[in-house]
């Protein structure tokens, strides 16, 4: 009986002394993606998709929302984070620098695009000479037009100030992820919503969400098991967040949508 007892308090203490899963995300209020906010309550896809994970590792979660230059200096100086999400391995090239990080399958796979105002839609790529997107995001459709001077990138610190920026017309076109801007008009209905759409002969680029680690591929090999095993689980929470199939009031025809990232 002694040693049962002695067992299981072993068992309990070791439990206890786990390393936690140590999630690293930027602070930001992307909806219904994410939503990771100084002083107030982490919601979203991501958040309850890491919550699940750590769930099925037997390990707590903890998350650090970090400005997106502390967030990679943090991953690459410390051992503080196990990995980073959501990530991309063609996203903020010149913070990771050289640095060699790990990389998950795909997640989720989404949109970035080019929303204007309704009035202006079908201009084309000419007419756009100012662009705006949050801080420290990457532009990939447009990469060429920038490098080539043809557009001018402006960088706000949320959604909000760039939706704003666009109806003073301070901004031609918007880029995006169009499910976050549409969530976020839906709770600011004073901003002219009905008003931006998401244009389809504007660039835009398919991407993906994954998980990135520069000390623990191992927690990655994991994650992509989880991934697989919690599949048809993990669909029914991207519904649940409205990131299902589904029509946008962005856009007129949409050009993809939301699916379940497949498996290499």
């Amino acid at each position: 009986m002694k040693a049962a007892i002695l067992a299981l308090l072993f068992l309990v203490l070791g439990v206890c002394q786990a390393e936690p899963l140590r999630v690293g995300l930027e602070s930001q209020d992307y909806l219904p993606y994410y939503r990771a906010l100084p002083g107030k309550p982490a919601e979203g896809y991501a958040i309850a998709l890491l919550q699940r994970f750590a769930v099925s590792q037997g390990m707590a979660l903890e998350l650090e929302a970090l400005p997106i230059n502390r967030l990679h200096r943090s991953l690459q100086t410390t051992d503080r984070l196990v990995m980073v999400f959501p990530d991309n391995p063609a996203w903020s090239r010149q913070l990771k620098g050289d640095t060699r990080l790990h990389y998950s399958r795909p997640v989720i796979r989404i949109i970035d695009g080019s929303l204007v105002l309704r009035e202006h839609l079908g201009r084309g790529a000419d007419a756009v000479r100012r662009l705006g997107t949050v801080r420290g995001f990457t532009p990939e459709a447009w990469q060429e037009r920038l490098q080539r001077g043809q557009v001018h990138l402006v960088e706000a610190s949320d959604i909000g100030s760039l939706v704003r920026m666009l109806l003073r017309l301070r901004i031609d076109a918007i880029y995006a992820n169009p499910e976050v801007l549409r969530h976020y008009l839906e709770t600011s209905t004073d901003l002219g919503g009905d008003r931006l759409l998401l244009d389809p002969e504007l660039p835009l680029a398919r991407t993906a969400f994954h998980a990135s680690s520069l000390l623990h591929p191992e927690v990655l090999d994991a994650f992509d098991r989880f991934l697989t095993e919690q599949r048809e689980a993990l669909a029914q929470l991207r519904r649940q967040h409205g990131l299902a199939c589904g029509p946008s009031d962005l856009v007129e025809e949409r050009p993809a949508c939301q699916e379940p990232a497949e498996a290499p």
